[in-house]
């Protein structure tokens, strides 16, 4: 099969519609004054980090997620196919710790994947923040399992979320992610660079 990726450097298709008028907007403006966004509004954290399709490595998304903690064991994630205001809502990822995840049954557990390599290897990072202070959490983050959802198929150029949802994989090993995926992001160079991961 022909491999198939989406990086936030190259436009995504144009998502079919009427723009956005000037009504709907000024609406938008009075709601969001009156409204409580209470859960989005414990998101704290933004993570970079590259999913392949469970059923295709060939298939991989760059992946932004926001994050919120539930509690010290469990964190949230909405995923975005980038980190612009315009960026789409693809999926959402749980992540939980060892812990949690050693409760699991085995049939579930296949449904997860661990973060150590993605974060001893460099490829989930916090982009903007000086590597010492990633350091903090993302030690934390390589003893998590993660569980991840994509809804719609971007790196298939699809305009709208078509089709059921994929389990995501994350990068367990050296030679899984393309290197067009990482190519020019600055984030991953400095990480690897540093080489700040002592796990």
């Amino acid at each position: 099969m022909e491999k198939a990726v989406h990086s936030s450097t190259t436009p995504g298709p144009e998502v079919p519609g009427e723009a956005t008028k000037t009504g709907t907007s000024i609406v938008d403006t009075a709601t969001s004054a009156v409204q409580s966004f209470a859960p989005v509004n414990q998101i704290h954290q933004h993570l970079c980090a590259f999913h392949f399709y469970a059923y295709d490595m060939t298939r991989q998304v760059e992946a932004h997620h926001f994050c919120s903690h539930v509690n010290e064991e469990m964190r949230q994630c909405l995923i975005y196919d980038g980190p612009d205001a315009n960026a789409r809502l693809i999926g959402l990822e749980y992540i939980v710790t060892e812990k949690l995840f050693m409760t699991l049954p085995d049939e579930e557990k296949k449904l997860w994947h661990t973060h150590e390599w993605e974060v001893k290897g460099g490829f989930l990072f916090m982009p903007g923040v000086p590597g010492p202070i990633q350091r903090q959490d993302l030690d934390k983050v390589a003893k998590t399992y993660g569980k991840v959802f994509l809804f719609w198929q971007v790196d298939l150029g699809h305009d709208l979320p078509i089709g059921l949802p994929n389990v995501m994989m994350a990068v367990t090993r050296d030679g899984q992610l393309f290197h067009e995926m990482i190519q020019g992001k600055e984030s991953v160079d400095e990480l690897i660079s540093f080489q700040i991961f002592s796990i």
